[in-house]
């Protein structure tokens, strides 16, 4: 596996760092490259790279509630 030592060739992985950090710590929450690159240097250090799997799904799944709700009609076969 290919060691990551910055976020500009991994968008993904950036996308979910953000997601992870913005619910994480809300209205604390930093964006710039370095606090996301240190966000995952600790996720990396506690075996806990997991968790933005996690927050992928979660994001995911709410997303789906909110597009099936805004979506449903009388007659909705789901």
């Amino acid at each position: 596996m290919e060691k990551v030592t910055d976020l500009n060739h991994s968008p993904r992985l950036k996308e979910l760092l953000i997601m992870y950090i913005s619910r994480k710590y809300e209205e604390n929450a930093r964006f710039d490259d370095w606090h996301l690159f240190e966000e995952y240097k600790l996720l990396k250090k506690h075996n806990e790279l997991d968790e933005l799997f996690k927050e992928e799904c979660l994001t995911n799944r709410l997303n789906d509630e909110n597009y099936r709700s805004s979506n449903k009609t009388g007659n909705d076969k789901q």
